[in-house]
């Protein structure tokens, strides 16, 4: 029988060449046309150039895109219990205060979407509803800062190995979270009043953004930067989740009318979904570029006072310990 089947390695030998891919047919073309030459001449010339270069590289090694999908299936997730809660704490209040539920959710952002469909399936809220949503809604957040330090470990360490949600950090990411949607509900309000102090109101909500970031940077896998040195990644932050935002506002809310009467339920996640996608590239990208940036200019230096170390070698030179963990 053994004679019959022959040996495996021959059978592997006799099976035809495989077949290159699209990518590999693209890659072998730009090196024919000399841009991969240029491309690596200019990012000698320009060390921004390089480092944007280095930061997509470190990005694609992790598996940025991936990351960004399983954060934005943690933010909706999130998102759920966040809406429940807030309906259900908002019809408290409003028969406290004898107003509309839906009024005073108006301006939340992406998050007051779902909290408007909650809101037309809920007829009256109670203290139990109100706490046993604000017990899920603990539970969500710490399943979505675990999420947010694995993407920095892998960004910062290449493993999550060591990735642990203390208390403190806990409460310092969910009012990092709660003063996120204030400062989106205080921009919509503004910006219904006056064009012009909606803009600076925006301006305004970036530096915020930005300070927010930070201060959630500075609770996961960092390295030993200092806070100085994750500024960077916290503007990058801020600024993307303004565009996403403006796409909200602009092209996402008409999708979310188009797809949810098409499509029902199924075209709203799949809409929502993408929205939480972009906030999780924007959370990827924060992470990646503050980690590149520091390798780049690593302090040689501990805390304690040391010689400085030689110029980083680039990335495209770097030892094989900076293999990607992602294959």
């Amino acid at each position: 029988m053994s004679a019959r089947r022959g040996d495996p390695r021959e059978r592997l030998e006799k099976l035809p060449p495989p077949r290159p891919t699209l990518l590999h047919l693209l890659t072998a073309r730009v090196e024919q046309a000399g841009v991969r030459g240029w491309v690596e001449r200019a990012r000698r010339r320009s060390a921004t150039l390089d480092a944007a270069f280095e930061t997509i590289e470190r990005d694609s090694e992790i598996g940025g895109g991936m990351l960004a999908g399983a954060l934005s299936y943690r933010l909706f997730v999130f998102a759920l219990p966040f809406a429940f809660f807030l309906v259900s704490g908002l019809g408290l209040l409003a028969n406290a205060v004898g107003s509309d539920p839906n009024a005073l959710a108006d301006s939340v952002g992406l998050a007051g979407v779902i909290a408007q469909q909650v809101a037309s399936a809920s007829e009256s809220s109670n203290w139990w509803i109100t706490l046993s949503a604000f017990l899920v809604l603990v539970y969500a957040t710490r399943v979505l800062l675990r999420a947010v330090a694995i993407v920095h470990a892998l960004a910062w360490e290449r493993s999550a190995a060591s990735v642990r949600v203390s208390a403190r950090s806990l409460a310092i990411f969910g009012a990092a979270v709660i003063c996120q949607v204030g400062l989106v509900a205080a921009v919509g309000a503004i910006n219904r009043q006056t064009a012009v102090g909606g803009i600076l109101a925006i301006v305004a909500f970036a530096l915020a953004l930005g300070a927010l970031w930070l201060l959630v940077s500075l609770q996961v896998a960092h390295a030993n930067a200092r806070w100085t040195d994750l500024i960077p990644g916290s503007l990058f932050y801020a600024f993307g989740v303004i565009l996403i935002v403006l796409f909200n506002i602009l092209i996402l809310d008409r999708l979310l009318e188009e797809k949810s009467s098409t499509y029902g339920s199924l075209g709203m996640a799949a809409t929502l979904l993408l929205g939480f996608f972009l906030i999780g590239r924007a959370i990827v990208g924060a992470a990646v570029l503050n980690a590149t940036l520091y390798n780049r200019h690593r302090p040689t230096h501990d805390d304690k006072g040391s010689k400085p170390s030689p110029k980083r070698v680039p990335r495209r030179a770097a030892e094989p310990t900076d293999a990607p963990i992602l294959e």
